[in-house]
């Protein structure tokens, strides 16, 4: 809900915040406990990132997502991490415009704590580079 609501505040056109507003009602009105509880569930965290990365880089502005899903790279826990940082790979892989910036981000995330997310970083990393590479060549 919070991520839901939190769209709205970003910019979009009548019907993008319509459709928002729709489904806020749907959720609220098919599970009432969703007015009240807070999502700290992982498996829907990571469900969430996973949408974002299979359909963020396909939108008009991909780059407005990154932010988020890069925050959670830096909030949450270690299954959530490891998925935002193969959703950031996406863009990257999607866009020559923002790959740089996406590589710079996977680079400071191969200094995580947790093995699995330095794993995903330095494998998408390294996935990023030889594109670039087989590119160019």
């Amino acid at each position: 809900m919070t991520f839901l609501s939190n769209m709205l505040r970003e910019e979009g056109g009548y019907e993008y915040k319509k459709a928002i507003v729709n489904t806020i009602i749907s959720i609220v009105e098919e599970n009432p406990e969703a007015k009240e509880a807070d999502c700290e569930h992982t498996s829907l965290a990571t469900r969430i990132i996973h949408l974002l990365g299979c359909e963020g880089p396909r939108t008009t502005t991909p780059a407005k997502y990154i932010r988020y899903i890069y925050n959670r790279v830096i909030l949450e826990n270690a299954p959530v991490r490891a998925a935002a940082v193969s959703a950031l790979a996406k863009f990257g892989a999607a866009s020559e415009d923002l790959l740089p910036n996406i590589l710079v981000l996977l680079q400071r995330t191969t200094l995580d704590q947790d093995d699995e997310v330095r794993d995903h970083a330095i494998k998408h990393l390294i996935q990023l580079i030889f594109s670039i590479v087989s590119i160019t060549n």
